[in-house]
């Protein structure tokens, strides 16, 4: 019986308490992980990036999302597999608590904007962060069991196909069924909600990962349509989309002036010493970049606004005072023609006394509701040809009231049904000053059919 004296409670707006028993030795070793930096440094970068301009109560953090995703891998474990094997329980544990800590400030928004500079993806960096054996995070990992920082890193990079991986990364994992509802709730959206408690009890595991019982199908069928509309209504909101572009458009452009020599353009604290240091070694250094957190890149574009750059003053003066670039949506039977007439666009811009390089953008979505899991980092998760065994991760598997495994898309005619549905929209991106003569040019560009 735990003593409650003993333990350290969260009190959660989604899962309610969620707790760590300090008199054992894995939670003991859960909680030295969450009081590190680099776990407390996502207090200060936010879950959602810049839709709090939008949804303003989206004000929460990657930590709260962290320690929820650590609860719900908890729980997806020991539903699973009751008397799993101890060691593998704590492995999905801190790889759930870590998954993140390798995002930028900003999250995505800086890391594609970065892409000017290095290639940045935030699972490596994650990866790598773990594997530095003068870090306090291998330490702690290392001192529980000296396997832990190489098993943590491969389940998080799926380098393997360990029946619990799918817990940390897959298409129904403790990451997603955390930040759907967590996302849902703190942006006010009504239609996130699915079943988590009915999924949680109906899971086991077979030596291809994990298999839902079909009495839960119907809460699994819910969370992949609640999954679709978090992304249709928040993740690809159009004012979103435009705030992102604009806060790449500011990367990018101090990307340039470095390029070119201007150096100062590094002179902002913090963030700009990482900048500096990325552009000299051509790649991000995972120390510098999680001493980096939302606040010192606002620091830094507050800076920006008072640069003798015309184009970075003004960018940053537009994201601080929420004037984004507004967006209209092109049909896909008039995206060529939108291409092949971009000069047209881009003089539109420079009307307006703007670089179009840095304020015309054409922003392109893709939200499919249901496919195989296949992560932009290809290089953490090789394709497996069909000739190979199945990769845990490659579906949600449903184990049919006469003991058959199948894929959810042959046991539900609704998932079969989401397979098809691919929402693709591809949006222009300007600044709210040249609306009026970017629609009449699209017209008049329209009329070339």
């Amino acid at each position: 019986m735990t003593d409650k004296h003993h333990e350290k409670l969260f009190r959660d707006p989604i899962h309610n308490v969620i707790s760590f028993d300090m008199s054992d030795e894995t939670d003991r070793m859960l909680f030295s992980l969450v009081d590190t930096d680099v776990v407390q440094r996502l207090r200060r970068i936010g879950q959602l990036g810049l839709a709090n301009f939008v949804y303003h109560g989206a004000e929460h953090s990657r930590f709260g999302h962290s320690v929820g995703t650590q609860h719900v891998a908890k729980r997806m474990f020991d539903s699973a597999n009751p008397r799993g094997d101890r060691f593998e329980r704590a492995v999905t544990r801190a790889a759930a608590l870590l998954h993140d800590i390798g995002h930028a400030a900003f999250s995505h928004a800086f890391e594609s904007g970065m892409s000017k500079i290095c290639n940045f993806d935030h699972e490596a960096m994650t990866c790598a962060y773990i594997l530095r054996e003068d870090g306090d995070v291998y330490r702690i990992l290392s001192d529980f069991d000296r396997r832990m920082p190489e098993r943590v890193v491969s389940c998080i990079a799926q380098e393997s196909h360990a029946w619990y991986h799918p817990i940390v990364s897959s298409q129904l994992d403790a990451d997603r069924m955390d930040y759907i509802l967590r996302d849902g709730y703190m942006t006010g959206i009504r239609n996130y909600l699915y079943d988590l408690d009915r999924i949680m009890e109906m899971l086991d595991f077979d030596a291809d990962g994990l298999i839902v019982e079909y009495r839960a199908i119907h809460a699994v069928e819910t969370y992949l349509i609640s999954r679709y509309h978090m992304y249709q209504q928040v993740y690809h909101h159009k004012a979103v989309r435009g705030a992102e572009k604009m806060l790449e458009a500011i990367f990018r452009r101090v990307a340039d002036l470095s390029l070119e020599g201007h150096s100062e353009v590094f002179d902002v604290g913090r963030l700009g010493d990482l900048l500096r240091d990325t552009v000299r070694r051509g790649k991000i250094d995972p120390v510098l970049s999680v001493k980096v957190n939302d606040a010192h890149a606002w620091a830094a574009i507050d800076a920006w606004q008072d640069s003798d750059d015309k184009v970075l003053s003004s960018l940053a003066h537009r994201l601080l005072g929420r004037q984004f670039f507004k967006t209209i949506e092109i049909p896909d039977a008039f995206r060529r023609l939108v291409v092949d007439n971009w000069a047209r666009l881009e003089d539109v811009v420079r009307e307006c006394g703007l670089d179009p390089k840095y304020n015309l953008a054409l922003d392109t979505t893709i939200n499919r509701a249901f496919a195989p899991y296949a992560p932009p980092t290809a290089p953490l998760l090789p394709f497996i040809s069909p000739t190979q065994r199945r990769h845990p991760n490659a579906d949600i598997r449903i184990c049919q009231p006469d003991g058959a495994v199948v894929s959810i898309q042959d046991a539900s005619p609704i998932v079969e049904m989401l397979t098809r549905v691919n929402s693709q929209v591809a949006r222009l991106c300007f600044p709210a000053a040249a609306r009026e003569k970017i629609a009449a040019t699209l017209r008049d560009i329209g009329s070339l059919r």
